[in-house]
């Protein structure tokens, strides 16, 4: 493993994100502090959900629910996850965010037969719905191509531009990758060989192809969601795009790709600056001068709550804020972490002690503290804290391409 040195500001704040959220596990959604600090006492992190399970409790004050059965220590969340299929998506397009790209791998990992065995989110559920849908209406809208084929030719020939996709080839052109499929789909031709049938074929198949390619560019976030999958995928773009002229529209399109939403756009934006900030000054004043710069009037009235309430314990805070799922109580609950914390480890810890959604927070949490403090160093993320990654040999290795 690099020292920070050696390690560049992607690898820097991806390491602090994905440890965060590893770290952040073992309570994720308990609700009850108390407990949280009676079983966790002062070193929280990395535990064992087999030993938190049973103390899950629900109530009309406490909505703690245990999510993560069956997973071990060192095990990321579904937020870590969701991170972790960005940085595949980008190693796999040399650091740029394709969103096809991105759908993709997202319906692989999460969708039915992919690897993932585990809580489904919302923002999840909705993008996997939203893109079988597109993918089903594009295909439905392009049967309705008539050039007088058969119901049963058509059912044959769309397996072929299914399977077009499947093995699309980004390295050749448009024209090249359908010439291919003009082979395919006159492989399929009767023995007795008709011209004109074959082209009636080829322009059926050429049809749908880009009616589904077009469709494509539609987004399949959640349109009523604000909650912290919008800010999952920040740390890489942040990282790659930030002296980038796009740098803005990439970041509201990694927040749109599963929270095709507004309001999540306008705190993502606030998050992004901030982690834009960490890396560049390693200052968290001019972090939180980064926050109040990029805010609009909502985010400005939150920052200035919590920079009021300083001298209060992070506990209360986050009580006072909510401790669940939606951006408008995390960004708060951020500022004053990063205003009062002095290290990656006390800053981590706090965010656990909180509860609720406190691997949601943890993302960005992790991402700018390890910018602020950087790695191995003596207030920054533990190497020993990375060693404890169950994928780390993975994430070394994609990371290893950006």
């Amino acid at each position: 493993m690099e020292n920070v040195e050696g390690m560049n500001a992607v690898k820097t704040v991806c390491w602090g994100a994905l440890v965060a959220d590893a770290a952040a596990m073992g309570f994720h959604w308990m609700y009850d502090q108390d407990k949280i600090k009676n079983l966790g006492g002062d070193a929280p992190e990395f535990f064992d959900p087999k030993t938190s399970s049973s103390h899950y409790t629900r109530s009309a004050e406490l909505e703690s629910t245990f999510v993560h059965a069956g997973r071990k220590p060192g095990e990321m969340t579904q937020y870590g996850e969701q991170l972790l299929v960005m940085i595949k998506a980008l190693a796999k397009n040399d650091g740029q965010l394709v969103q096809t790209d991105y759908e993709q791998e997202f319906k692989s990992f999460f969708g039915p037969g992919g690897p993932w065995v585990g809580y489904i989110d919302r923002p999840t559920g909705r993008v996997l719905y939203n893109l079988e849908k597109r993918s089903r209406d594009a295909y439905e809208q392009a049967r309705s191509f008539n050039n007088g084929l058969t119901e049963s030719e058509k059912d044959v020939l769309d397996d072929e531009v299914r399977v077009c996709f499947k093995f699309y080839d980004e390295t050749k052109s448009v024209d090249e990758n359908l010439e291919v499929l003009d082979g395919w789909v006159l492989r399929k031709s009767d023995y007795k060989r008709d011209p004109e049938k074959d082209r009636m074929k080829i322009d059926y198949c050429r049809n749908m192809f880009f009616t589904v390619r077009d469709c494509e560019k539609e987004l399949c976030g959640d349109i009523g969601d604000d909650q912290f999958p919008a800010i999952a995928k920040l740390p890489p773009i942040v990282a790659l795009y930030r002296d980038e002229e796009n740098y803005d529209e990439m970041v509201e399109l990694s927040v749109r790709i599963t929270n095709h939403n507004d309001k999540a756009v306008a705190y993502a934006k606030v998050y992004a600056d901030m982690l834009k900030s960490a890396i560049e000054t390693r200052d968290k004043d001019a972090v939180i001068a980064a926050a109040k710069a990029s805010a609009n009037a909502e985010i400005s009235e939150a920052i200035e709550d919590a920079l009021a309430m300083l001298d209060k314990p992070h506990r209360e805070v986050g009580q006072f804020f909510g401790p669940s799922c939606h951006l408008p109580y995390g960004l708060p609950q951020t500022i004053h972490l990063i205003s009062n914390c002095t290290n990656y480890v006390e800053g981590v810890r706090m965010n656990i002690s909180v509860g609720g959604d406190n691997a949601g927070r943890s993302i960005m949490v992790g991402a700018i503290l390890a910018a602020l403090y950087g790695v191995d160093k003596d207030n920054g993320l533990l190497h020993s804290w990375i060693g404890k990654l169950t994928k780390r040999q993975e994430i070394t290795e994609l990371l290893a391409e950006l």
